[in-house]
């Protein structure tokens, strides 16, 4: 998993790739170690800037080189969007930029349900939320407060902010969320491994009364990890099988070979299904060797794209 986070000031972890067009994604570390990368971090360091999450997951060359690609490529209209999937993986940032930029073009965005893996299984419960704002560099981004508080009396998602501040599958996709739907509304909501079919179900009942016209679902997901670029892509085959038959009940019985988070991808089709918005269209299929040119080393791979 990379994770991007500011650099200022910066503890080098070292620079993640350079593709083919130039695209140069960093990798860096403020104040203290993420989670995934080899410790825990202190919570007194959120407490000390509630009442909002600090920026902690955004990187300046990273996202500058994501934003350049982004605009040396045609806008792609997403007619009828209700759900996207993209990845979380800064090292596939154009992929996360373009995607955000398209939508903004298609269709009038007034809150984003942001959801993505929980890494470290952090917290007290399957699915965790923050009604608290986001800083990043283009300004705040709001949480819909009411919504998260209404789906925190729902039983499943618990209100557990601190954890959110730390898991890089939201908190670093909230600073795009801003710059390119700079008037929408977050909901968070991280998912911890294992959610049972029944759990996802209740979530998606939960989340299908809030996809109003305004309301878009984004699942942060990245699929395979640790294989050879062409194990990658047959993985990837297989998933955009069940993205395309809106199948996800064989998503909860594989693991990081696949995704990182099958409970993610089941919910957002879950919720999309009882919207009617079945139809996935794939907007890329790529994955960290061919972004960066190097396929002698295992890869993440991405699967981009949106249900209508």
């Amino acid at each position: 998993m990379r994770a991007v986070s500011v650099r200022r000031p910066a503890l080098g972890l070292g620079v993640a790739a350079v593709a083919a067009g130039g695209l140069a994604l960093g990798l860096a570390v403020w104040l203290v170690p993420l989670p995934g990368v080899g410790t825990t971090p202190s919570r007194a360091l959120v407490t000390a800037y509630s009442p909002g999450h600090p920026l902690f997951f955004f990187d300046e060359r990273s996202f500058a080189a994501a934003e350049a690609a982004t605009a040396a490529t045609p806008v792609q209209l997403m007619p009828g969007a209700r759900g996207l999937l993209l990845p979380h993986d800064w090292v596939g940032g154009a992929f996360i930029t373009t995607s955000l930029r398209d939508l903004a073009a298609s269709r009038k965005v007034t809150r984003v349900i942001l959801i993505g893996p929980n890494h470290t299984n952090a917290g007290g419960g399957a699915v965790l939320t923050s009604d608290l704002p986001w800083e990043t560099p283009f300004g705040r981004a709001e949480a819909d407060q009411g919504a998260v508080t209404a789906l925190a009396a729902s039983g499943l998602v618990r209100l557990e902010p601190d954890v959110l501040t730390y898991e890089h599958s939201v908190a670093g996709i909230v600073p795009a969320v801003r710059r390119y739907l700079p008037e929408a509304k977050v909901i968070p909501l991280v998912l911890r491994g294992g959610l049972t079919a029944s759990e996802v179900s209740r979530l998606a009942d939960a989340l299908a009364p809030l996809m109003d016209d305004g309301t878009v679902l984004v699942a942060a997901v990245d699929f395979s990890h640790g294989l050879p670029a062409s194990d990658a892509r047959q993985r990837d085959s297989e998933t955009l099988a069940l993205l395309r038959a809106s199948d996800w009940t064989p998503l909860l019985r594989w693991g990081n070979e696949h995704l990182d988070s099958p409970a993610s991808v089941a919910v957002l089709m879950e919720t999309m299904g009882r919207l009617g918005a079945t139809r996935f269209e794939l907007r890329g299929n790529s994955n960290s060797g061919e972004v960066s040119g190097d396929l002698t080393s295992p890869v993440t791979s991405y699967v981009v794209g949106y249900f209508q």
